[in-house]
């Protein structure tokens, strides 16, 4: 298996590629880069056949067509968007109106009382997008939820504050709880496996894959770089709280927003990227992240320490 380093840190060779180019701090820690040719992710797998289910309204469920893989020697300038994704979610303008659907829901559109639970912001979904809602009965927060690659997802960071140990420890950024509500909680690795409520999980790295896979226009290898998936980079990010960004247009509703890291008694890259933890570990002092960038169209699955403080989605497991 072929595993390259990126060092967080500034202080680094001229031989090192630094992972967020802001960096400007001297620390030592890294980020192990998984190509291609690792056994570690899933290259293919097979997809399930079309489905129809009924989750807050009726949604169909596609399969997507292929993507086009493409050798990094080949010179291909990447759009900022792409089509729409035969396997996304169907949008509440796109489904037609019938009593037999039942409610839908925008970001506007709450199911739960606001004044009696605490309803995460909405203020970066999408409001075209048909979402559910997710009543966290641990401490009455109440998360959007999506359907969307054959999955239910959250729609929004996690936000529960998990009780910290000698091994789990969650923070707000910056320490301001205000920053919680706005971007979620920062877990590391042992917190973030705690941070999904009964009946949701930390999402495994083909559950990940699926997701990113599914919004790719088209995937550039080589031997010596991680996979990059472009497209996925802009149409499941967020519009807002990008510093500077691409263009990107959230089209999906699954919202990624630029919430930055926590490295422990520090805080990086708020604006800038966006980290997610999935429950792979193939070693002990790493487990693989899905990592987004504000002036990159693509997103790319690294490996990183598992004291860094980075975002949780939870997902629900396959729509059947």
């Amino acid at each position: 298996m072929a595993i390259f380093l990126m060092f967080i840190g500034g202080g680094c060779s001229d031989e090192v590629t630094t992972a967020h180019e802001e960096s400007s701090s001297s620390e030592n820690s890294s980020i192990i880069i998984l190509t291609s040719s690792s056994e570690f992710f899933p290259l293919s797998y097979s997809r399930p056949p079309k489905t129809v289910f009924y989750f807050s309204n009726k949604v169909e469920i596609k399969s997507s067509s292929s993507v086009k893989k493409i050798s990094s020697s080949s010179r291909v300038r990447y759009s900022s968007s792409k089509p729409k994704s035969s396997s996304s979610v169907v949008s509440s303008s796109s489904i037609a109106s019938s009593s037999s659907i039942g409610p839908r829901s925008s970001a506007d559109l709450r199911f739960y009382d606001c004044d009696q639970y605490d309803c995460i912001t909405t203020e970066y979904l999408n409001p075209t997008v048909s979402y559910g809602e997710l009543l966290d009965k641990r401490d009455n927060q109440v998360y959007r939820t999506l359907v969307i690659s054959n999955h239910v997802w959250t729609a929004q960071n996690m936000n529960f504050e998990t009780e910290d140990d000698s091994l789990a420890k969650s923070w707000c950024y910056d320490d301001k709880p205000e920053n919680c509500q706005k971007y979620g909680r920062h877990y590391n690795w042992e917190a973030a496996k705690k941070a999904c409520p009964d009946g949701w999980h930390l999402p495994k790295a083909d559950e990940w894959y699926e997701l990113i896979e599914d919004h790719t226009c088209e995937i550039e290898s080589d031997e010596e770089n991680p996979d990059k998936f472009h497209c996925a980079g802009t149409s499941l990010k967020a519009q807002q709280s990008w510093d500077d960004a691409l263009p990107n247009t959230n089209e999906y509703g699954f919202s990624v927003i630029a919430a930055g890291i926590a490295i422990p008694d520090e805080f990086k890259y708020i604006g800038k990227v966006s980290d997610f933890w999935t429950s792979a570990s193939p070693y002990e002092k790493y487990a693989a992240v899905v990592t987004f960038d504000r002036t990159e169209d693509f997103v790319t699955i690294v490996l990183a320490e598992k004291k860094y403080g980075l975002s949780v989605r939870c997902v629900k497991g396959r729509v059947e």
